[in-house]
């Protein structure tokens, strides 16, 4: 601050006031020639350092592009130090960010409780603090630097060093705007401008050289992200006819995630570089939304750092820079994405989980081999690209044809969906990479079936159990490609986890710009991408676009998608044209490539949309006035997913659906359980939570088996839909809840699958349903509710369709436990009577031979299983064996656990006993069991090396 001959204060150009005045009055205009002029009449003020300056923060950015350094300041830490400034309560200011949305806002509208300070801060100033920022350690010395700073500011100094923060000033600018006020101030074209920005990944820098006239001076540096090109959906293959007449690339469209890697010789200054250094070389792999992801991809640092070699040069000129997706593989198959997703987003990657999910680079263009390439023909490129020879398991040559026609291409299609990925990329041979920009150069065809990329643009309360949530969204789409006007297109509530709508709902209430309704409809800022997936596109009055979905169902949130590279009404119009009435998906009549184990020959179900889809096209042949029948097991787990399946169905329209529940053997597949099943005459059949063979239950009646455990085949023609695969692995009871949802709301019978989720994986299974239910209901009464259901069938008097009516004729877990029903008494009676046998058997002491620990007891209860499970723990190293003699008479019931690494299921396999009456072997690889005539239970302990212990006589 000067002061002029009078003594009034002067602002000079480069202080922090004047940059929030420019903020401030940029914010008021919505004419995007307005905000290049006030900002170009801004920026012949400063000099060349503030120019820098401020020309990165208009855009959004603390540092370079290139610089990885980030003050890293969360919600939490801006909250504390607004507070201490403020000297208000944190919850206050909490309820003020809800409301506004913005803690920019907020702190202005805070800070006048204090003195209001002169301004005394400059863009230099702030720039040497941010520093400090980036390089202190722990969020005490950091939350101590950034209270110090906003000490120093005025309210409307602290309105935008807290928006810089927070990641956006939201003022209607971003980079592009910025990049056309620098080209309209200095009379230069915008491609100009645009490539030395990209060039050199420094918006201040480039307008510098702008200012100077030393645009051609400028070199392309690595290490900052390129904007990476984009691809149009078609749905009709007659679409590549129209745009590529003569001839075409294809590829294969894989299903990982979009990556793009630099790699250069590393130098002794590149500190604060993207990347990491591996043999003398520097490696970055940035996601399409721009950000830095190598440490999330450990093991493909030494693979990427051998395609080049160290020369002479002493620059960054000998580097390299590809475009390509990062997929999960099995040796030389690719996995679905599913697989890949349990490393997002982490960190730090275990050795565990690298071993587990082994990921390959996939590369399908080059930006830079010594030399910008990005305006040579595609067709150029990729000889480059192969000329680089990416030909091992980590790093691959992503598959390329090419094609005179679309004749074959449907049969690519095919092939590309059985090679495990999404469809066909196809591209115009003479396509130069238009860095950010979605062109008609590229094409993708994904699915038979539409989906569109959106952005939700309002937030609505839900209903049921959602009634507490903005579970409802309105979404959008951009006018078109130069404009960013977003035009709404429907809206949609299914498809997401309870999790999915916790979090998205506290994201929209503390991002929300207006209130409707009393707060039930909240217009929220345009961040979060969905892809939506629908039946048709019809003519609307209702939405401003003129269109609406029919039937949208949100198939995933896309946070890889930035909002710029959301679909466009002309997507939505052609599509409007071409999907004229509901289509047909043949590539649903497909099997879905499966994430096998080496021992399953046979399709099954690897991801949670691939079992929906298989869910409803059983539910859908099915006639609702005939006999529905669900087989399911007798534990708490099978027993919630037969009275959800029931209910789901019921409301679904279907009047005749009854449940049959198995005796003690809990087999499907014996005589006595096969003929329950045949006496209830059904025309279709379900069975939940009993496994899968290649034998059929009922011959002629088509089945669909509902399961978590290893699935050992399954009937020709039936329908399997085995979690086995996933990770984490669900039970049954939960995946039946999923799967219903998508049919028929289920919300109010989230509780019936929680008790046996919480029966099967315990209380803190790690899916996101359980938590919220915990949350809803109290884990107490689910807990206890969960001991009550199981006890029944652990009791000398098996009975557990007891506890299915219990289920049945009440609303929630308190319900139950308050209830003084004769069926709930009956289940207290159980439990008491399951006690005092545990008490019993507790008293059991393991025998050993090698590295299996055999207990015996004999107890008209079925409690083996959870003495089996108290003892694995206490014997990590060992396969931990209950067996019972007085369940079942003339039988020894087993129950097989083990803590070790040790596969039970192979090896109970594995034990060669011979053929004979009775079971074993199946259910999960940590945790088997059994069901033995005492001959044959006699021939296993010896097999086990036993000989020299004798059964457990019964009484």
């Amino acid at each position: 601050m000067s002061e002029s001959p009078n003594n009034s204060p002067t602002i000079e150009a480069g202080e922090l006031i004047l940059f929030a005045e420019v903020a401030e009055r940029i914010a008021a205009t919505s004419k995007r020639t307005e905000k290049a002029a006030l900002l170009g009449d801004y920026f012949t003020k400063l000099c060349d350092r503030d120019l820098i300056l401020a020309a990165r923060y208009f855009s959004g950015y603390l540092f370079p592009l290139r610089d990885q350094r980030t003050v890293n300041i969360g919600g939490a830490a801006l909250l504390t130090a607004i507070a201490t400034v403020s000297g208000m309560e944190k919850s206050e200011i909490q309820e003020k960010i809800v409301k506004k949305g913005d803690p920019g806002d907020v702190a202005f509208e805070v800070f006048p409780h204090q003195v209001e300070n002169q301004p005394s801060l400059s863009l230099l100033k702030l720039s040497e603090k941010l520093e400090q920022l980036a390089i202190a350690t722990g969020t005490k010395r950091k939350i101590s630097l950034l209270t110090d700073l906003l000490k120093l500011a005025t309210p409307l100094e602290a309105k935008y060093i807290v928006k810089l923060l927070a990641g956006d000033l939201r003022i209607g600018l971003k980079e592009g705007a910025v990049e056309d006020a620098i080209a309209r101030l200095f009379k230069l074209p915008i491609q100009k401008i645009q490539w030395v920005n990209m060039l050199t990944g420094d918006i201040g820098e480039t307008a510098v050289l702008a200012r100077n006239g030393q645009l051609d001076q400028a070199k392309m540096r690595l290490f900052h992200p390129i904007k990476f090109m984009l691809a149009s959906p078609v749905t009709d293959l007659t679409e590549v006819t129209k745009q590529m007449p003569v001839g075409f690339a294809v590829e294969d469209k894989y299903d990982g995630i979009r990556a793009q890697v630099h790699i250069a010789p590393a130098l002794e200054d590149q500190e604060i570089l993207h990347g990491t250094v591996c043999n003398n070389k520097r490696i970055a792999i940035f996601s399409r939304t721009l950000d830095e992801i190598t440490p999330s991809f450990p093991d493909l640092i030494n693979p990427l750092a051998s395609l080049i070699e160290v020369k002479s040069k002493t620059d960054e000129a000998s580097g390299l820079i590809l475009d390509g997706e990062i997929v999960p593989i099995h040796g030389e198959e690719i996995l679905p994405f599913q697989e890949l997703q349990k490393r997002l987003g982490r960190k730090k990657v275990s050795e565990e989980l690298l071993n587990a999910v082994p990921v390959a680079f996939v590369a399908y263009d080059v930006l830079y081999e010594e030399r910008v390439l990005i305006n040579e023909p595609f067709e150029t490129r990729r000889t480059i690209l192969e000329s680089l020879h990416l030909n091992n398991e980590r790093i691959r040559l992503g598959i390329d044809k090419r094609f005179a026609d679309i004749s074959n291409l449907d049969e690519e299609f095919t092939a590309a969906r059985k090679r495990g990925n999404e469809g066909l990329m196809v591209k115009d041979l003479n396509s130069t990479y238009k860095p950010g920009r979605r062109g008609r150069e590229w094409l993708k065809v994904k699915r038979a079936i539409a989906t569109l990329d959106v952005v939700v643009t309002a937030a609505e309360v839900g209903t049921g159990k959602r009634s507490r949530f903005l579970s409802d969204f309105t979404f959008a789409v951009r006018k078109s490609e130069d404009d960013p006007t977003l035009l709404n297109v429907g809206k949609a509530y299914s498809g997401l986890t309870d999790a999915e709508v916790t979090e998205l709902s506290n994201w929209f209430r503390a991002h929300t710009l207006r209130e409707l309704e009393h707060g039930r409809v909240c217009v929220v800022e345009p961040k979060i991408v969905l892809e939506i997936t629908f039946d048709r596109v019809q003519p609307s009055d209702r939405h401003n676009s003129g269109y609406a979905l029919r039937f949208p169902r949100i198939l995933r949130i896309r946070n890889d998608k930035p909002v710029e590279e959301i679909d466009t009404l002309e997507t939505v119009k052609r599509l409007a044209q071409i999907i004229s009435v509901s289509p047909q998906d043949k590539e649903a009549e497909e099997t879905t490539k499966p994430m096998t184990s080496p021992s399953l020959s046979f399709s099954t179900t690897p991801t949670l949309e691939t079992a929906r889809d298989a869910f409803q096209a059983f539910v859908e042949r099915m006639n609702s006035q005939q006999r529905q029948v669900i087989l399911h097991d007798s534990d708490a787990d099978g027993i919630a997913a037969g009275v959800v399946l029931q209910l789901a169905l019921s409301k679904a329209g279907f009047g005749n659906v009854t449940r049959v529940i198995p005796d003690r053997e809990r087999n499907a597949w014996t005589s006595a359980n096969r003929q329950e099943v045949q006496d209830a005459a059904p025309n279709s059949l379900f069975v939940l939570d009993l496994g899968s063979q290649s034998e059929p239950v009922i011959p002629g009646i088509p089945t669909c088996f509902i399961d978590h455990h290893r699935p050992e085949g399954v009937p020709p023609g039936d329908t399997l839909i085995s979690a086995y695969t996933w990770e984490p692995i669900p039970n049954t009871s939960l995946i039946v809840w999923e799967l219903c949802k998508g049919i028929v709301d289920v919300s109010d019978l989230d509780w019936i699958a929680a008790i046996g989720t919480v029966s099967d994986l315990g209380e803190k299974a790690p899916f996101e349903m359980l938590g919220v239910a915990k949350s809803k209901y109290t884990a107490k009464y689910l807990k206890e509710v969960t001991a009550l259901i199981n006890a029944v069938r652990r009791a000398s008097q098996y009975n557990p369709e007891v506890a299915a009516r219990v289920l049945l004729t009440h609303n929630s877990p308190r319900d139950i436990f308050n209830s003084n029903t004769s069926e709930v008494e009956q289940l207290r009676s159980a439990r008491a009577e399951v006690k005092a046998a545990m008490d019993e058997a507790r008293k059991a002491a393991p025998m050993f031979a090698g590295n299996v620990a055999l207990l015996q007891i004999n107890s008209p209860c079925q409690i083996h299983p959870l003495i089996a499970q108290s003892w694995r723990s206490r014997l990590p190293k060992y396969i931990v064996i209950v067996a019972n003699s007085g369940y079942i008479p003339g039988r020894v019931n087993f129950s097989v656990r083990t803590d070790s690494e040790i596969n039970v299921l192979d090896f109970l396999r594995n034990i060669g006993l011979s053929e004979g009456e009775g079971n074993y072997g199946h259910g999960h690889d940590f945790a088997s069991g059994g069901s033995l005539p005492v001959e044959r239970w006699h021939e296993l302990l010896a097999k086990l090396g036993f000989k020299q212990f004798e059964l457990v006589k019964s009484d």
